[in-house]
This record gives structure tokens, sequence and C-alpha cells, in this order.
């Protein structure tokens, strides 16, 4: 399903097979107008030869005589047996989230790096803009921490704000900026929207970063929910 943002006129596609059956509201990309959604109507799919009626099924967990409860528990152990790993295998070093970090007072960024758990953060560093923007294209970082005085010879943090913006949508809400100024307020919405990044940090909140960064994370995920169920997304 195609919809348009009656502000801005951007397309907005939607997977048909993940509608929901009600009119729904998303924030566009592009301008943040929020667009309601009318989704087509369609049949309630049903399984064939069901009657429609939840009465009618019986799992077979579910036998005569069967504990509910039991029965219930049961399925729930084998659904994590399922998802388990096998042993020795390394899941989670690549669901490690990937943070670069640009940011001109070595003791600050070193501060940031041994704060954050490596079993969590996957850390790089970079010295110069040009040097960043390769580090993001080889390790698809998903979050930047910048300093506005970053590479200030070249300009980097104005160059690093100038990639991101640069950025398609789709890639943009993927990544992640943090600003890191003394003159910025740490959870400043109002200055992060003024300057175009997603959270706003100041250096003396460095050491609690990982829990500011988790709660900035869990906002950012319940503003963009309906559209990410639309359009079939994972949280960031």
């Amino acid at each position: 399903m195609l919809a348009n943002c009656p502000q801005c006129a951007m397309s907005l596609n939607f997977d048909d097979e993940r509608l929901p059956s009600e009119p729904f509201n998303v924030l566009c990309p592009r301008c943040r107008q929020s667009v309601t959604i009318m989704p087509p109507s369609k049949d309630e799919p049903r399984l064939p030869g069901s009657t429609g009626s939840l009465d009618s099924l019986e799992p077979t967990e579910m036998r005569p005589g069967a504990d509910p409860i039991r029965a219930l528990a049961d399925m729930l152990l084998a659904g994590l047996k399922v998802s388990q790993p096998p042993d020795g295998s390394d899941v989670k070093k690549w669901r490690r989230r990937r943070v670069l970090l640009c940011m001109d007072d070595a003791e600050t960024r070193e501060k940031l790096r041994t704060g954050l758990a490596p079993a969590v953060f996957e850390i790089f560093s970079a010295d110069t803009a040009p040097e960043a923007i390769e580090i993001l294209h080889e390790s698809r970082s998903e979050v930047i921490v910048l300093s506005p005085s970053f590479d200030a010879e070249r300009q980097g943090g104005s160059a690093m704000m100038q990639y991101v913006n640069s950025l398609t949508p789709q890639i943009r809400r993927r990544t992640y900026v943090v600003l890191m100024s003394p003159q910025l307020r740490t959870l400043d919405t109002y200055l992060a929207f003024a300057n175009g990044v997603n959270l706003t940090l100041h250096p003396e909140d460095v050491s609690s970063f990982q829990a500011i960064f988790d709660r900035s994370v869990r906002d950012f995920n319940e503003l963009y929910r309906p559209l990410n169920q639309a359009s079939a997304i994972a949280a960031f």
C-alpha cells in the first residue's frame, strides 16, 4: 500500500500483509508530520476448515484432563530451547551495537570507551572526519558520538553532520547520532531536534552514558513504533 504525506508529499510504502485492520498514525520521516493511514478493508484470514470459533480449536497439548498451566509452561520451555544458539556460538558478538567515537578530547573519549560494556558495544574511534567516514562505511556503525570541535582543522563536526544529513531516510533512521558538548544539556529533546541529532550529552554525564543511551533509544523506538510495525521494520 502506498500513501503520501499531506505536508511534503513524501511517498510512504507499507506491506499490505502487515497492515492492521484499523486506521493508524505514523510520522513522516522527512517533515515529521503526523499522517493517518486508512488500511483497505480485507477479509479476516482463516485456516482451511476453520469455523472461525476459537472454542473449536483444541491443541494436542491440551488433551482432556491435562493441566493447562503445565501445558503452557512446556510450550514456552520448548520455544526457549529452540531459540537458544548452539554451544560455543558467537551470536552475542554480532549483536553488539557498533559505536564510532568522533571526539576531540582524548581523556573524555577514553572515559566513554571504558564505561561501555564490551558485551553490548563494539567501539571504534577516529581522529579525522575522512577517517570517520571511512570507518562508517567499513563497520556500518549504528551509533556516532560526535563533538562539535571534532577535527577542528577540517571542520570535522560540520562535515560529519553533512554526511549524516545526506543519508537516505531508511539509513538515517538506523544511525543514532549523539552530540556531546559542554554547551548542551543531557537529554534535551529540543536541542537535539534543533541540531538534527538523536541525543544530546553533557561531558559530565559520560560515566552514565549507557543508561542515558538506553533511555533515549526506548523513547525513540516508542515514537517510531507504529511506522516500524506497519513497515515490518525491527526497532532500533
